[in-house]
């Protein structure tokens, strides 16, 4: 990616660049949020931060081996353009913080950002977690009825966050919920959740044993089912517990 000199000539982006490798298993978290899970594959990519905070944020790394093989890993945070494809971890501009390993561990770097949109977490308080997995369950209850106003009343922070960076963007997840609850669809019981705080005890990260999000859409296709998880990151709001993003 070449990143213009000037922020104004482009839609100017956060993003995360990585490089694993197929002899170990590498996990990316941002402020806690995990945003790449035991991936194993040598091939660079990317991943978009999508809860970062006003000021200090921290990206960090963990990398576990695979089968006795001695893996390596880098990633970085940096500023790019959207719709533009980022280059491998090292060759892209306007870099904000790097982490890398060369054995299995950790590694983590604090990175700033300024001028964020008005986000409904940034203003949020921490918390406990109390009632929260009850609210999971009242979302997966509610998706299982196919009750699609009952499902957008738990999305309310997301719809807000997301309109102020694309003021289409509520209408396309409506119409996304749509399609969802108009396929043939089963709604997968998750079995065991956690809630792990992130963004500082500001929401929380639920995850089923598998490490995937709560709400789960088993889709019909025609070689047979994919599955489509949703409502990973929740917050406590006036109105009880939300979900934050998908």
């Amino acid at each position: 990616m070449t990143v213009p000199a000037s922020a104004q000539s482009c839609d100017e982006i956060v993003a995360v660049a990585y490089k694993g490798s197929d002899r170990g298993s590498l996990t990316i978290r941002v402020n806690e949020v995990t945003l790449l899970r035991e991936s194993s594959s040598g091939m660079a990519n990317f991943v978009p931060p999508n809860l970062l905070l006003e000021g200090e944020n921290t990206l960090s790394i963990e990398l576990a081996a695979r089968d006795g093989g001695a893996p390596t890993a880098a990633a970085e945070v940096f500023k790019g353009c959207r719709g533009e494809m980022p280059k491998d971890p090292g060759e892209n501009g306007n870099v904000l913080g790097t982490v890398a390993l060369d054995a299995p561990g950790t590694d983590s770097t604090t990175f700033t950002v300024t001028g964020l949109p008005a986000y409904s977490y940034l203003s949020a308080m921490p918390s406990d977690d109390a009632g929260l997995l009850e609210a999971v369950a009242g979302l997966v209850e509610t998706a299982r009825n196919k009750d699609v106003d009952g499902y957008f009343a738990h999305l309310q922070p997301m719809l807000h966050d997301f309109a102020l960076d694309d003021p289409q963007a509520p209408e396309m997840l409506r119409q996304m919920a749509d399609y969802l609850f108009g396929q043939a669809s089963e709604i997968v019981e998750p079995g065991a959740l956690t809630a792990t705080p992130v963004l500082g005890g500001r929401a929380y990260q639920v995850q089923d044993a598998e490490g995937n999000a709560p709400l789960q859409f088993a889709l019909s296709v025609d070689n047979g089912t994919e599955t489509l998880w949703q409502a990973g990151v929740w917050m406590k709001t006036a109105d009880g517990w939300k979900v934050l993003r998908h």
